[in-house]
């Protein structure tokens, strides 16, 4: 077990040296009981007996995937023949006007990124999620990868024509950008490393040079305006699944796949590709 830990209740301040009584696990049992105990022995400390505090518990687990996800991003990228792929992913943060993608070393987008260093990342909203699930288990790679054929991938030559997406011209670089996703940025590779502890991954430093937004989410009249929280609906992949800000919005294809299925044996891949999900090539 993990630390069964008493939290103060809300407005309650934390007793103990250094609130230490907010951060010791309940005891539940002989087992728990024992542990507070040699604690104590050993810190002078005495578990409070406030009835005001709280119960949780946390159970120490090593789950078949741990991959928390982020709102999903479709990057296009130019294959070597000067076709455009289309890879939907969720492994993705910003800080200010740079981001970074986590992708599996597999799959034809990080051949792409690391050759041409361009792309555009497109945020779907979760309306498009039919169009985004159509996308998983695709790759552009051909052929497919031995690994990936096992997970039950295909290879697929036009992307955007599977999703039912339209390819629009970009303004800074090659890759075109997707109409169809209200948030549309163009982006620099400024850096790529290897990533991750049993996985095979890169991660890429993006910077941005030119944001495309659906007016109809622009808040403000004045030469900079933002983006309005309230009116942005993003699509999220949460442990493969597909979610919007009030719930599950579409079932996920990949949570259904082999892919699952062989994680779920809990067996770690290798090479593994959880940052690949959903369908990232």
């Amino acid at each position: 077990m993990g630390g069964d830990w008493l939290l103060p209740a809300r407005g309650t301040p934390a007793a103990g040296p250094a609130g230490l009584d907010a951060r010791v696990g309940r005891a539940a049992g002989s087992v728990r009981c024992a542990a507070i105990l040699r604690l104590s022995a050993r810190s002078g400390w005495r578990p409070s007996s406030d009835r005001r505090y709280c119960r949780r518990m946390h159970k120490t687990i090593e789950p078949t995937i741990l991959y928390f996800g982020t709102p999903v991003a479709l990057i296009s990228t130019l294959n070597p023949d000067g076709s455009p792929n289309l890879a939907p992913m969720s492994s993705a943060w910003w800080l200010g006007w740079s981001c970074m993608l986590g992708l599996g070393r597999m799959g034809q987008t990080s051949d792409n990124l690391i050759r041409t260093r361009q792309c555009v990342i497109n945020l779907p909203a979760e309306d498009l999620v039919t169009h985004v699930d159509r996308l998983a288990l695709t790759t552009g790679k051909d052929p497919v990868p031995e690994t990936k054929l096992q997970w039950g991938y295909r290879h697929e030559a036009d992307k955007f024509g599977i999703a039912g997406f339209t390819a629009v011209e970009s303004e800074a670089v090659a890759p075109p950008r997707v109409l169809e996703c209200p948030v549309q940025m163009e982006g620099i590779v400024h850096d790529v490393h290897p990533f991750g502890k049993n996985v095979t991954a890169n991660v890429f430093e993006v910077h941005i040079v030119k944001l495309h937004v659906d007016e109809k989410l622009l808040a403000g009249d004045g030469p900079r305006p933002h983006i309005d929280p309230a009116r942005w609906r993003p699509l999220i992949m949460s442990f493969c699944r597909f979610f919007g800000l009030s719930g599950e919005v579409h079932p996920s294809r990949l949570a259904e796949s082999d892919f699952m299925k062989f994680v779920g044996r809990g067996a770690r891949p290798q090479p593994a590709d959880p940052a690949a999900a959903p369908g990232r090539t």
